[in-house]
């Protein structure tokens, strides 16, 4: 009995890492890779806060530095944000999709101030 658990849970366990593996290295979808991607850059030019596509509209309501905050509106397929530090990091949004009302996004950058952030769509 006790030699049939272990084989049981030893089963169960490669299962699960095997399955959890597919999932650390599951890719973007090809329409990802190639999709068209919006920068803003704070400061470059007199409408640098507001990004707009067909599929989406973005605007920056707040820029605290180290912080910004906004809202976007995502008419069709997905949008998440990157947001790119003066200290060589970055962080990556979640994917938010196709609604009605406006999602709040914002970036972080922790001890530091943001330089950029990325719009990136996808179908």
């Amino acid at each position: 009995m006790r030699g049939r658990i272990a084989r049981k849970i030893a089963t169960f366990g490669l299962a699960a890492t095997a399955a959890l593996g597919v999932l650390g290295t599951s890719t973007l979808p090809a329409a990802a890779a190639t999709a068209p991607s919006r920068t803003v850059d704070p400061g470059t030019t007199e409408d640098w806060n507001t990004v707009a596509a067909d599929a989406y509209r973005c605007v920056i309501t707040a820029n605290y530095g180290w912080r910004w905050e906004g809202r976007c509106n995502v008419y069709s397929g997905r949008l998440r944000t990157i947001t790119y530090c003066a200290d060589g990091s970055h962080s990556t949004g979640l994917w938010i999709g196709a609604r009605p009302e406006a999602w709040a996004v914002w970036g972080n950058c922790p001890g530091s101030r943001w330089t950029r952030v990325v719009f990136q769509w996808h179908s």
